[in-house]
């Protein structure tokens, strides 16, 4: 079997039902950002990746509650960390953005508090994942924020 026998199907065997006016584009950017899956963010985490921190084609890596998934208090995180070093190693990448956001439902569920009250664990959760970044990938730049919501208008913070 040759490879691009692999990569491209028989035409008949799998219907085209859309074609993408987005061009393919094989450069790597070497970041990845890590947020919730929350949909209703999703729009406002790519305008902030793309044109604030001037990030287009980042990875994605999307899962509830987003960067607490890498903390091993709130989930069984080996996957999540295997996940990760395969994509720092294929992906070469230099730089992971760690997101969380207001009124996160992985939280709400987790601590039975407000999304006010939620934000001190947040805060935490972000400070651990970044350090279990930084032990693994001791030359990654890693950033972290918190996305906030007020009425409709959606900002991002930077934790330090």
């Amino acid at each position: 079997m040759t490879g691009s026998s692999v990569l491209t199907p028989p035409a008949h065997q799998f219907p085209q039902r859309f074609v993408s006016f987005e061009r393919w584009n094989p450069d790597r950017i070497g970041a990845l950002a890590m947020y919730c899956s929350d949909g209703r963010w999703g729009d406002a985490f790519d305008d902030f990746c793309h044109n604030h921190l001037h990030i287009p084609r980042y990875d994605r890596f999307a899962v509830p509650g987003g960067p607490a998934c890498l903390v091993e208090s709130n989930y069984d995180a080996h996957e999540p960390w295997r996940q990760l070093s395969m994509l720092v190693r294929v992906h070469q990448l230099q730089k992971i953005v760690l997101v969380s956001h207001y009124g996160c439902a992985h939280y709400a569920e987790r601590l039975k508090l407000t999304p006010d009250e939620c934000i001190p664990a947040q805060v935490e959760d972000l400070h651990h994942a970044a350090v279990g970044v930084l032990e693994r990938f001791p030359r990654m730049n890693v950033q972290m924020y918190l996305a906030m919501r007020r009425n409709d208008r959606l900002s991002f913070h930077s934790v330090t």
